[in-house]
């Protein structure tokens, strides 16, 4: 039973670090949407070798549990996949299953409201882009010769030395 005890332990650390690095990652969005709104490029890159960071933690994280859910299957002569968080509250005291369940759904929630986040910067992102697209085809298209004329009367093909627009009338 005390080994039960001290996986208890092992999982509720991890689930703890994932739900820190979890907060980590929901300011690191806020920094990077306003990286976005005010389009300063060297908080995006900083943002964005944080956010690697964090993601390969969690990944790290992930792992951990995964191999703790592994040797809890092991224990219990159960195959990995059977092993849910219904399966553990199941096995385990009330209070300890109470205590869990809540971790596990502040991680939830956690979790739901950082897809919500990450898909108003996706949103941010692609208005940006559009407006960029836009901008530059605005560009490309006064760079085509404007047949406007200099102050002498010559046809130039750019509009960068041309001081007047040839007026039909």
């Amino acid at each position: 039973m005390q080994d039960f005890v001290t996986a208890l332990q092992q999982l509720d650390h991890i689930l703890r670090r994932e739900e820190v690095h979890c907060d980590a990652l929901a300011e690191n969005i806020q920094r990077e949407r306003q990286a976005l709104r005010t389009m300063t490029l060297t908080d995006m890159a900083e943002v964005t070798h944080q956010r690697a960071e964090l993601l390969d933690g969690l990944f790290l994280l992930e792992t951990e549990r995964a191999a703790w859910v592994t040797r809890l299957a092991d224990r219990w002569n159960l195959n990995p996949s059977a092993i849910s968080l219904s399966v553990i509250l199941e096995r385990v005291e009330r209070a300890e299953a109470q205590r869990l369940e809540t971790l596990y759904t502040r991680m939830a929630g956690k979790i739901r409201g950082l897809r919500h986040e990450i898909s108003i910067n996706a949103g941010i992102l692609n208005s940006l882009q559009v407006f960029i697209a836009k901008g530059l085809n605005v560009v490309r298209q006064t760079a085509t010769p404007l047949e406007l004329y200099s102050g002498a009367g010559r046809s130039r093909d750019c509009g960068m030395d041309a001081l007047m627009f040839r007026q039909k009338g």
